[in-house]
Parts: structure tokens; C-alpha cells; sequence
């Protein structure tokens, strides 16, 4: 997939960190893991995930033993390898803080680490990677925690491999509590608004459904104008047949999209104005292309 920009309020349920597990709904935009639990993205492939660039993520830590982490995994879901923590607990039962490169040493678990020293425990700090090709850099609410520059991987889009992004919590005696997941590209933002359809588009394919690790599951590709005449015309065509106001190919089994706008009337004018924002609106929470 295409290393998107990608931010999550839990407003809305998980948006794209769809591989939960003793996870309880969020709730006033926030979700608390305790004991034993995970949220995360779907690890599918090397180009799962995200590349270089920044990840920053609002999160409380509560309790001194080790446990909770906000981490990158790896695309293809095996360990040992490219893990990257944004933050974790020290082993040391202290409740001190740091940040953590791992890489496969001829199969076995190999880590470089950065102290956040002077970071406590209790309170939300906004937790920062900046990811760059040979470089990891650590930054808590701002301030840099310090670099590693070693065992550094490559991107997809580089010849390496992606990391999905997750939260984790496998103590009973802590628990980290999640507010806002935010990721830009390096060198990139926001992705740009999609635009409006006009009578006067020409026409255009109909969109693809996305295949392999990390890929859109259906509706346009990530790159050049969306064509909407191309989408109502399929959705039309999916509620004729269906009853249902869907994408035909839309897969939204790994990534819960917030709640759509209430269908339109199958007896009334269908305002494909307000699909085209719904469909907007989803893509941008979840990574998916549907109504």
C-alpha cells in the first residue's frame, strides 16, 4: 500500500487498528488497555503499515512494571525483526521509560534502547518517532529523547519492509490509555481533499479492489482523482441488487469505519454529493474506499 498519512481520534471505534483483542469499546475518545490486550493494525505483508516518516501518539501509562508499549510491527508478522517501540516500560520495576529499535541476529531478538529520562508515569505525554532512512529519533512531547542509528531498516518503498502500527498491554498491574494516533509521511501531509463530481468528468475506470498485505480493500486507488460517477454507478447498481448501500468489492472487515450517514431512499433523488463526503470520510479514518 502507499505509505499514507493517517490519524485516529477514537471517536469512532478503532478506525484501522482493526486486530484487537480484550479490548473495550473507546469511550469519550479514548481506549484504556489493561491486563492482557492488544490494538493494532493487520500485519498482511512487507507493505503493511507504514514507512519512513513521523508517528506521534497521545497515550497515558499507568503503573512501574513492564507491560504496556506503543510499538511498530513488523509488516509481515514475524518476530524477531523489525519491532519498533515508541515507548515501553523498563524491566527494571522502576516505571522509567524508553524507546527501542529490535532486529533479527541470526534468529535471535536483538534491541538497541534510548531512556526518556525525566518522563513519568500517570500522565498523557504526546510520544514521537521519526522514522528516516539510517535514522530513528525518540521525542517525548517534543522534547528529543535521543537517536539511534544503527540496525536501522528500510522502508517499502525503499526495498525493505513497513510496520503496522500497535498498542499493547500484558500485565495486570498496568494499563495504557490511548487518545490520538497520528502518522505523516516523510516529506509528505494530509492527503488532499478528493473532488467533487461534475457532469462534466470524463469517464473513467471503475475502481479496483486492492490486493495483497496492507492493500485498500475496495474502491479507487490512493493515487489521482477518485472518479464518484464511476462509484454511485456501483453502488447504485450493489443496492439494486443487494438492498444494501455498499460497495460491491468493499472489505471492511479489518478496519471498522465510523458510523455512515443514514441511506437515502431508494424512492428519492440520491444525493451522491453527501456519498462522495461519506466515502471521503471513511477512506481518510480507515485507509478503505466505501459508503
Amino acid at each position: 500500500m502507499a505509505n499514507n498519512a493517517l490519524s485516529v481520534s477514537f471517536d469512532k471505534g478503532f478506525g484501522s487498528l482493526g486486530n484487537a483483542w480484550n479490548v473495550p469499546a473507546p469511550r469519550n475518545g479514548e481506549v484504556t488497555l489493561s491486563g492482557h490486550s492488544g490494538l493494532m493494525q493487520w500485519a498482511s505483508g512487507k507493505a503493511a503499515g507504514h514507512g519512513y516518516g513521523t508517528y506521534t501518539v497521545t497515550a497515558k501509562i499507568e503503573g512501574h512494571e513492564p507491560g504496556p508499549a506503543i510499538l511498530l510491527w513488523p509488516g509481515n508478522d514475524q518476530w524477531p525483526g523489525q519491532e519498533i517501540d515508541l515507548v515501553e516500560n523498563a524491566h527494571d520495576h522502576s516505571g522509567r521509560q524508553y524507546g527501542t529499535v529490535h532486529w533479527n541476529d541470526n534468529g535471535k531478538d536483538a534491541f538497541k534502547t534510548e531512556m526518556f529520562e525525566g518522563v513519568k508515569g500517570g500522565v498523557f505525554h504526546d510520544y514521537q518517532l521519526v522514522w528516516e532512512p539510517g535514522k530513528m529519533t525518540f521525542k517525548v512531547d517534543g522534547r528529543d529523547m535521543g537517536s539511534i542509528t544503527s540496525h536501522i531498516p528500510k522502508d517499502f518503498d525503499h526495498g525493505g519492509m513497513n510496520n503496522t502500527i500497535g498498542i499493547l498491554n500484558n500485565n495486570p498491574d498496568t494499563s495504557i490509555t490511548v487518545s490520538h494516533i497520528d502518522f505523516k509521511p516523510l516529506g509528505g501531509g494530509a492527503p488532499a481533499p478528493a473532488p467533487a463530481p461534475t457532469p462534466e468528468a470524463a469517464p473513467a475506470p471503475a475502481p479496483s479492489t486492492g490486493s495483497g498485505g496492507g492493500s485498500n480493500g475496495g474502491g479507487s486507488s490512493s493515487g489521482g482523482a477518485v472518479d464518484w460517477n464511476a462509484i454511485a454507478a456501483q453502488v447504485l447498481a450493489n443496492f439494486n441488487a443487494t438492498g444494501r448501500w455498499e460497495m460491491p468489492s468493499g472489505d471492511t472487515s479489518h478496519s471498522p469505519a465510523p458510523a455512515p450517514a443514514p441511506a437515502p431512499s431508494h424512492d428519492q433523488p440520491v444525493d451522491w454529493h453527501a456519498l462522495a463526503a461519506q466515502a471521503t470520510a471513511n477512506f481518510e479514518a480507515t485507509g478503505h474506499w466505501f459508503i
